[in-house]
C-alpha cells in the first residue's frame, strides 16, 4: 500500500454477548496479505457493549471482507482520519 493510496476506516460493532477477551482473541486473527487491510487497534467498550477498530486499507471492500473473515462483521465502516499517539520515551 503506497502512503498516497492509504486510508483509514473506523470499524463500528454492536456487540451485546461479547465479552473483551473474546473481542481480542478475534481481532488477533485480523491479519491478511501485506497489501490487504491492517488493524490498527480496536478499544471494546463494554458497557455499552460496543466495539470500535481503526483499519488502514485502500477501501471499504477490503475492511468489510476482513472484519467478517474474523467472525466479526461490522455494523458500520466510515472512512475517518488517524492520528496516532507519541510514544512514551523508554
Amino acid at each position: 500500500m503506497t502512503a498516497r493510496s492509504r486510508r483509514y476506516f473506523l470499524v463500528e460493532r454492536y456487540l451485546p454477548d461479547a465479552d473483551a477477551r473474546s473481542v481480542a482473541t478475534a481481532v488477533a486473527g485480523q491479519t491478511g496479505p501485506p497489501d490487504g487491510p491492517r488493524h490498527i487497534g480496536t478499544v471494546v467498550i463494554s458497557t455499552e457493549q460496543t466495539c470500535l477498530s481503526v483499519f488502514e486499507a485502500t477501501d471499504v471492500a477490503t475492511v468489510t471482507a476482513a472484519t467478517e473473515a474474523a467472525g466479526l462483521p461490522a455494523d458500520r465502516i466510515v472512512e475517518a482520519e488517524w492520528f496516532p499517539g507519541t510514544p512514551q520515551d523508554q
